[in-house]
């Protein structure tokens, strides 16, 4: 076991008082400066942050859209739920650019909400396009596309100038070089960039505290996300239920148990968080964030407690387990 294994977190579901399973975490945090000032594993781990990106993602438009709405800011973040809020809002983004929903390219998957989803099957209706989760997106770039004078056409693709545009603002956000922003496909068909984890936390460090040239447009996504967190994700999810209990906190989730979180008040100042759940659990994935924000010196209150229970019941309601989190965050400085 090398000595990076030895230092990666675990979040550990046990039964009976016996370790049953365990999932392997990596995780950086980093300063307003982009200093690395803690860890857990390896912190310049090459990952995906897939939808953690959208930020990323939308900051074109943000660019190009100054009076663009909070709301249709936040669902171009967003991985949303397909309920009846999050799709008037993809709409109205469509809308804007001459769009329909036939020009999204991010293809079909039924509602992340259950209860959307079950009223579809009731109606002998058929999910489209507009309930991907990755709909506001996809609106979003189609208008970032016009407003920029790029075609429509293609814009899924590589060789795309918005998809070569995003890539570059993940390097100049992520304090790297462009050659280590590596590109794979996203399962919504636009590219998935991958780069070192710590270069994902300085993208969230500088949504907690916003500088350069870009400041004004992602402070405007700092504050379209915070101010509309249901739009963000949906009911029930961590980003919308973790963002009002935390002030100055955004977060995005990302497939494969990927999360990036911003916190703009800490006793450390503005921070940037990423992490990587090597397995993709994403069960694990509340239980790491409440371990690192109480590590970082937030309290956690019992409504923050409460998404992430260290006791674990059956369906019969008997306390049969539980989850601990062993963080062992080392600190640089």
């Amino acid at each position: 076991m090398t000595q990076t294994e030895m230092q990666v977190a675990r979040v550990v579901f046990t039964r009976g008082g016996v370790d049953e399973s365990f999932h392997a975490v990596h995780l950086a945090v980093v300063d307003a400066g982009g200093a690395l000032i803690a860890s857990c594993g390896n912190p310049n781990l090459i990952t995906f942050p897939r939808s953690s990106s959208k930020p990323v993602q939308a900051l074109p438009l943000a660019l190009a859209a100054p009076e663009l709405p909070n709301d249709e800011l936040a669902v171009a973040c967003a991985s949303h739920a397909g309920t009846p809020e999050h799709l008037l809002a993809v709409l109205r983004l469509l809308e804007r650019s001459g769009s329909t929903v036939d020009d999204l390219r991010c293809g079909t998957h039924p509602p992340f909400d259950a209860a959307v989803a079950a009223e579809l099957i009731r109606a002998g209706e058929a999910p489209t396009p507009l309930h991907h989760n990755c709909s506001g997106k996809h609106a979003g770039m189609l208008l970032s596309c016009v407003l920029n004078g790029w075609p429509r056409e293609g814009y899924t693709e590589h060789s795309h100038p918005l998809q070569i545009r995003i890539r570059e603002l993940h390097a100049e956000l992520g304090g790297v070089d462009l050659e280590q922003v590596q590109a794979g496909t996203d399962g919504c068909s636009v590219p998935a960039f991958a780069l070192p984890l710590d270069a994902a936390a300085r993208i969230f460090a500088g949504l907690a505290q916003p500088s350069g040239e870009y400041a004004e447009a992602v402070e405007r996504i700092f504050v379209a996300m915070t101010a509309h967190p249901f739009l963000v994700a949906g009911p029930g999810r961590l980003d919308t239920t973790l963002m009002p209990l935390v002030p100055g906190l955004v977060a995005k989730m990302g497939a494969e148990a990927f999360y990036g979180v911003g916190l703009r008040h800490s006793p450390r100042g503005p921070l940037g968080i990423a992490f990587k759940i090597m397995d993709g659990g994403e069960r694990a994935r509340a239980h790491v964030a409440l371990a690192v924000l109480e590590a970082l010196g937030i309290p956690l209150t019992p409504e923050l407690r409460a998404l992430a229970p260290a006791t674990l019941h059956n369906w019969a309601g008997r306390e049969v387990g539980g989850v601990r989190v062993d963080l062992g965050l080392a600190f640089t400085h």
